[in-house]
């Protein structure tokens, strides 16, 4: 089974954790060989480095990015890594060639500048090439056993900051990301804790870095799973070590990275990271959030705003999301790493969905993580065709001009009015409404609110989540009925910690259209037949409740009701 594979298939899984349990987290985003069909040549074989930036230094005020002039701001960008592989496979330089790195790499700013990209920011990967002792061998990208600290040092001095001065000069903030990718699993204190102290302590203390109000550090890359008990806890102790180490050298911007792939971040509403000018950077490709997977594109807006509004919404009202990695286009293209349609905002599709639901949160920046060389050869005059630049259902033309509305002083008006603020509604409990009834929960299902009538997927759970739980332990009684019988052996069932595979409470209808549950005598058990007893469940947590069916054939959901 290959690695995308295990990890989409990993996500309908790890999805429905809901964010709770660190170890469960959503699919890391598919990332096939990208080439370009033809290489291309930078506009400027030989870039001028630009006068100093007027850039307007940024802070983090309440749940945004504000610039010097107190202008809310959201960013929009591209991404750049600094390595022969990343660089059009190794056909542009190569053997540690520092000049014809920062060339080529200026021109491709330059080429993206001069196709009329309105662009607002970049991603920098300090990548390990230049760190790793040359010619030792390791496991990936995530094995740090060839970092060479020295090495680091003289790349940073010679290739990483002089990029970043590069991208400053030409009107762009920068993103700094570390070298590599976190191994599968982390913990506090471990080796790549250290590791990534090392590294943040010398970058904080850098004189063209520390304090500049245009470089923003993003701590970590993709953090999978973390050793510990209480992984939400766990990962908020491990950023905050950090956080702490850099205050004593430098008041950046900090962007926190989730568990699962960059997906998870409640854990930060549960442990919230202490300190000044904190962000979250966010990850995002089709499959992730409700988004649908690469072999189903058909992704509605509901489930993937409730999926977003669930793991994102949350940590968004405490601080400003910068999504550091997102594409999409249809597999045929083979140049993207997220694989979907543009589609319709409020429809089907997922560009135009993320597009929406970024807006709707209110403050989140984000980029398009398609290679820079590809995006240098966008023309927006050339008719919509069947290419990778010209297929409205690939992203290079949609989000081209996306950002030219971004670039406008409506956008920046409409940004910065007192009410546009990210705001998380007030869930009902057992709403029977399309908003906040989720067919969906396991396989996939339909559901009408007019009549009632439910029809999950085989073997598949439709009902409600509460992604911080609700207290229910005020009340005595839960009364579920149905206006008919049903034939599908529906029951039932509520959770107490946010996991679909866990123990649930449950009760099956068989031949009665109405049950009433004493919330203060639930007992989960590990089987159906309800022999095999595995914990009391306590009410004043409940995360997840619904029925369960066989599937294929609906029943008909009359009402719930507490008492």
């Amino acid at each position: 089974m290959n690695k995308y594979f295990k990890k989409a298939a990993y996500a309908l899984v790890a999805m429905l954790t809901l964010s709770a349990c660190g170890g469960d987290d959503p699919v890391e985003a598919p990332k096939p060989a990208v080439v370009p069909t033809v290489p291309t040549e930078p506009t400027n074989p030989d870039p001028v480095t630009p006068p100093a930036s007027q850039l307007s230094a940024l802070h983090v005020d309440g749940p945004f990015l504000v610039n010097a002039e107190g202008r809310r701001v959201n960013l929009h960008g591209f991404a750049q890594t600094f390595s022969p592989w990343f660089n059009e496979r190794g056909t542009r330089w190569s053997n540690y060639d520092v000049e014809g790195c920062l060339r080529y790499n200026k021109g491709i700013i330059d080429g993206i500048m001069d196709a009329g990209w309105k662009m607002t920011f970049v991603r920098q990967h300090m990548d390990p090439y230049w760190s790793n002792t040359p010619g030792k061998q390791t496991t990936g990208e995530g094995d740090i056993s060839a970092f060479d600290f020295e090495r680091f040092k003289k790349y940073l001095d010679e290739v990483f900051v002089p990029m970043a001065e590069y991208a400053i000069g030409k009107g762009l903030y920068v993103v700094m990301r570390p070298p590599g990718v976190c191994p599968e699993q982390i913990s506090v204190g471990g080796e790549y804790h250290q590791y990534l102290k090392k590294v943040w302590a010398h970058v904080a203390q850098h004189p063209k870095l520390k304090n500049n109000g245009a470089v923003l550090f993003e701590l970590a890359n993709e953090p999978v799973h973390i050793a510990g008990a209480d992984p939400d806890a766990e990962i908020s102790k491990f950023m905050q070590e950090l956080v702490d180490m850099m205050r004593a050298y430098c008041n950046n911007i900090l962007l926190i990275p989730g568990l699962g792939w960059q997906s998870n971040y409640n854990s930060f509403v549960k442990y919230p990271i202490q300190g000044r000018n904190i962000g979250y950077a966010v990850h995002c490709y089709p499959g992730w959030y409700n988004s649908g997977v690469e072999d189903d594109v058909e992704v509605e807006y509901r489930d993937f705003s409730r999926g977003w509004n669930e793991n994102i919404l949350p940590v968004a009202t405490k601080g400003p999301v910068v999504v550091t990695e997102m594409d999409w286009a249809p597999k045929k293209y083979e140049s993207s790493w997220g694989k979907a349609t543009t589609g319709v905002a409020g429809g089907k599709g997922f560009g135009a969905n993320f597009m929406r639901i970024a807006d709707e949160t209110c403050n989140v920046s984000w980029l398009l993580f398609t290679g820079g060389e590809l995006l240098a050869q966008y023309n927006d005059n050339a008719p919509d065709g069947s290419t990778f630049l010209t297929d409205p259902e690939a992203c290079p033309r949609p989000v081209f001009r996306q950002y030219k509305y971004y670039a406008t002083k409506e956008y920046e008006d409409l940004i910065n009015q007192p009410d546009h603020v990210p705001t998380i509604k007030k869930q009902p409990l057992f709403a029977l409404t399309n908003e906040w009834f989720n067919p969906s929960i396991w396989e996939k299902g339909t559901f009408d609110e007019t009549t009632g009538e439910l029809v999950t997927g085989k073997y598949g759970f439709g009902g409600w989540q509460y992604a911080n739980g609700i207290d229910l332990s005020g009340y005595k009684t839960l009364t579920v009925e149905l206006s008919q019988k049903q034939n599908v052996g529906a029951s039932f069932r509520m959770f107490d910690t946010n996991n679909y595979w866990t123990c649930p409470f449950r009760v099956s209808f068989g031949d009665e259209t109405k049950v009433t549950i004493d919330l203060h005598q639930m007992k989960a058990y590990k089987d159906d037949a309800c022999t095999q007893y595995d914990h009391d469940v306590d009410p004043k947590h409940i995360y997840i409740a619904g029925f369960w069916t066989m599937g294929g054939k609906p029943i008909y959901i009359k009402k719930v009701t507490l008492e």
